[in-house]
C-alpha cells in the first residue's frame, strides 16, 4: 500500500479511534554524533496490560525529538545481550544505538543514536526510489559477518560487509519473480536461518491468492519457491529466528477506522526443514496480537533474544513514515516458548 494511503488511514484512526499514546517524563535530550534524540520513559502500566497473548509486556519507549533526522525504521536486529540494536530507514540509512533496562528487566532507553547512509554497489549514494531498503539479514552471529538488504519499488538484494554503511556492497542473483512484485509490496522480510539459507517474504498478496505472499529459500542464484500463509487483512513486514531453529513473523495491518495493528506469529522449526519448502504453503500460530485501545503503531521490525532460562525476549520497532502523527516506537515483550 502507498504511503499516502498508509497515512490517510492512520489520520482516519487517530481521529475516530483514538489508539492510547505513549505516557510518561522526558529522559532529556542527547546528541550523540549529530543526532538529536529527545525519549520517554514509559509507565507499562499506564498504557499496556501485563499480559498480550501468550506475551508479557516489558516496557516501551519512543522517539519525541529528532524524527526528521531519525525515522522510517523498517527492520531490526537486536545484539544478544540487548545492549546494542541496527535497523534500517526507508530512505537508505543504518541506525545503530544503545538499549537500556531497569534491574528488573523492563526496558527504559533507546540512545546513543548514530545515522549513517547505505552505499551502491558502485559506492555511490542511494538516492531516489533506489534508497527504499525494507529487509535486514545478518550474516552470521551479532555483529555480524555482512549484512543482506532486501529493498523495496526498485526489487533487488545487496549485500554488504560487517560495517553495513559506508561500504560497496554486492548485488545477489535474486529469485526468480522479484522483478515482478508490486511497486509498492515488495521484500519487507530477509532474513538468514540458522543453517545460513536467505529466507525472504513479500508484503503483497500472491495474484489471485487472497492472504497468500510470495516467498522464498535458499542462496544467491539457487532458490526455492513457497508460501506464507498470512491472515488479512495483516501483511508480513519482518521475521526472527528462534533458538530452537523456528522464526516468529511479524504482520502488520491499517484500517480506516482502527488504525494499526499487528500480529506475532510462530513457526516451528520443523516447518523450515530443508527439502519441506518447495511449493508448500508456510503457516504458523499467533502468539500475540495488538490492536486497539493497546499500544498500537505502525511496527515493521522485529527481533528475539533469549535469556537463559528457556525465555525469549522479543524486541518490535515502528516505521513513522515520517509523518507527524506517527512515532518511532520500540516495544518489549517476554516470551516462553
Amino acid at each position: 500500500m502507498a504511503r499516502s494511503m498508509f497515512r490517510l488511514c492512520y489520520l482516519a484512526g487517530w481521529l475516530l479511534a483514538a489508539p492510547l499514546g505513549l505516557t510518561g517524563c522526558a529522559t532529556g535530550d542527547t546528541r550523540p554524533h549529530g543526532v538529536p534524540v529527545q525519549l520517554v520513559e514509559t509507565e507499562p502500566a499506564a498504557i499496556q496490560p501485563e499480559r498480550v497473548g501468550e506475551l508479557v509486556f516489558k516496557g516501551a519507549v519512543a522517539l519525541q525529538e529528532g524524527r526528521k533526522t531519525v525515522g522510517g525504521l523498517s527492520s531490526l536486529r537486536v545484539s544478544p545481550d540487548g545492549r546494542q540494536f541496527i535497523a534500517i530507514s526507508d530512505r537508505g540509512d543504518k541506525v545503530a544505538g544503545r538499549l537500556s533496562y531497569r534491574p528488573d528487566g523492563t526496558l527504559t532507553g533507546m540512545d546513543d543514536l548514530i545515522k549513517a547512509p547505505l552505499l551502491e554497489s558502485d559506492g555511490s549514494a542511494l538516492q531516489g526510489g533506489k534508497n527504499d531498503t525494507e529487509s535486514l539479514a545478518m550474516i552470521g552471529p551479532w555483529p555480524g559477518d555482512g549484512w543482506v538488504v532486501g529493498f523495496e519499488r526498485e526489487h533487488r538484494l545487496l549485500r554488504y560487509g560487517p560495517a553495513l554503511a559506508g561500504v560497496k556492497p554486492v548485488p545477489l542473483d535474486g529469485p526468480a519473480g522479484l522483478k515482478e512484485l508490486d511497486f509498492n509490496a515488495g521484500l519487507e522480510t530477509a532474513l538468514m536461518l540458522a543453517d545460513n539459507r536467505l529466507l525472504l517474504i513479500a508484503e503483497g498478496e500472491a495474484a489471485g491468492a487472497p492472504g497468500l505472499h510470495r516467498a522464498w529459500v535458499g542462496r544467491s542464484g539457487n532458490w526455492v519457491e513457497f508460501r506464507y500463509q498470512g491472515h488479512p487483512p495483516f501483511l508480513p513486514v519482518d521475521a526472527a529466528n528462534l533458538p530452537d531453529g523456528g522464526i516468529l513473523v511479524l504482520e502488520r495491518r491499517v484500517g480506516m477506522l482502527g488504525g494499526w495493528g499487528s500480529r506475532i506469529v510462530h513457526i516451528d522449526a520443523k516447518a523450515l526443514a530443508v527439502g519441506t519448502m518447495a511449493g508448500a504453503t508456510l503457516a504458523g500460530r499467533e502468539i500475540a496480537r495488538l490492536d486497539p485501545p493497546l499500544l498500537t503503531e505502525n511496527f515493521e521490525g522485529i527481533d528475539v533474544r533469549p535469556a537463559k532460562d528457556g525465555r525469549v525476549f522479543i524486541h518490535i520497532i515502528s516505521d513513522d513514515n515520517f509523518f507527524v502523527l506517527q512515532r518511532t516506537v520500540m516495544m518489549m515483550f517476554e516470551w516462553k516458548p
